[in-house]
């Protein structure tokens, strides 16, 4: 018969006085998830921004579904979403509580300087001529029904050229360029002045895939080559009538 030696309770001693205590406000694993899906979907967003205002302002053309990132009151809300999911996810998953405060406090931060800096260029972007304020009415359409000619209203009236699809394009420059009232101001001489009538654009039709005839109001008229979105000129009626 065999004798086992009888087991001794390990003491004090025995234990690893180096190992770390348990720390009870440590996030469990669903929190710990959470905030990593918070991470990927903030840092996601903020990406998609980022590329979309890179496409839609330094670009010859722009992808439609991006457009709408070129208002500020557009952008400045995801990207304040963006951060206010960041200071939650260091809030669930940061196992310090220090840093957690510290990160939340940065996301904070930036998100109001966001909204600062988004109300600021949105100020600015009412007074820019190269933003388009208003969602663009189809003028013409390419025989096809791949390219289309869309009127944009801001200061003035923007017509552009645009692909069809999901994946639509737009170009950055006008094929015209019109007043965006009826009527403009006109010197008579000295400190007179009178409403007159602004030279507008009264046709547009595509005569085939690459050419569009313009009439004016005056009866002056233009073929513009299309190549893709880009035109080979842009006919300037915004300032013809002074």
């Amino acid at each position: 018969m065999t004798i086992h030696p009888a087991q001794e309770t390990p003491t004090d001693d025995d234990l690893d006085r180096w190992a770390p205590a348990p720390d009870a406000s440590s996030p469990g694993p669903l929190r710990r998830r959470a905030a990593l899906a918070l991470v990927v979907l903030s840092v996601a967003t903020l990406v998609i921004v980022i590329v979309g205002l890179s496409v839609v302002r330094y670009t010859s053309w722009r992808f439609v579904g991006f457009i709408p990132m070129e208002l500020p009151s557009r952008w400045t809300p995801t990207v304040a979403a963006a951060f206010a999911g960041l200071a939650a996810a260091a809030l669930l998953g940061l196992r310090n509580r220090t840093a957690a405060k510290a990160a939340a406090a940065l996301s904070t931060i930036v998100l109001l300087f966001t909204g600062c800096v988004g109300g600021a260029a949105n100020i600015v972007a009412k007074v820019d001529r190269d933003v388009v304020h208003t969602d663009p009415s189809l003028v013409a359409t390419a025989p096809g029904g791949d390219l289309e000619l869309v009127l944009h209203y801001a200061d003035a009236r923007h017509y552009r050229l645009r692909t069809t699809g999901w994946l639509g394009r737009e170009g950055q420059t006008d094929v015209v360029c019109a007043s965006g009232s009826n009527t403009i101001s006109k010197s008579t001489g000295g400190s007179g002045h009178e409403d007159v009538p602004a030279v507008l654009l009264a046709s547009v039709r595509f005569t085939d895939a690459t050419h569009l005839s313009l009439v004016a109001t005056d009866g002056r008229t233009w073929t513009v080559t299309v190549d893709d979105v880009n035109p080979d000129r842009t006919v300037n009626l915004c300032d013809s009538s002074f």
